[in-house]
């Protein structure tokens, strides 16, 4: 489980810089993008190690779902960039924010039975990035 914990909290310390860059440095998002959808890859190696170990099926479920999240994140924003923010491209935009929601979700949701402290921290880490996501694309609609 402390495999589990840690990506979850660093890929969420990740997104929240993510968005924050997004929406204050965008200069510095396709850098921090690369790493956030490089964790994709991290999230396989866990998911191929939880599997042999055999972890409970929806810790790996956690894994996958990120790795998923961050294949398609990689695939139309950096090695084929589409611009699918703006104006939404819905068949991008539903199944990139359903992806991460549900990895999120599948993260956040097993902590609730390890350390209750850590599920509130997990979740407060939630709002703020996707505080900042939402206004970033507010922002980014008034300036069209």
């Amino acid at each position: 489980m402390p495999a589990f914990i840690v990506f979850g909290f660093a890929s969420q310390i990740l997104l929240l810089g993510f968005f924050a860059t997004h929406l204050w440095r965008p200069a510095f998002e396709a850098r921090l993008g690369r790493l956030v959808y490089g964790m994709g890859l991290v999230a396989v190696v866990l998911a191929a190690a939880f599997v042999a170990q055999a972890q409970p099926w929806y810790l790996v479920l956690a894994f996958v779902l990120y790795g998923a999240w961050s294949a398609l994140g990689a695939l139309v924003d950096v090695f084929r960039p589409i611009a699918w923010r703006e104006p939404p491209r819905l068949s991008i935009v539903v199944p990139y924010a359903a992806l991460l929601m549900a990895a999120l979700l599948a993260l956040w949701v097993p902590l609730w039975w390890e350390d209750r402290l850590l599920w509130v921290a997990f979740g407060l880490l939630y709002a703020a990035h996707t505080v900042l996501n939402l206004a970033s694309h507010r922002i980014a609609r008034r300036s069209a």
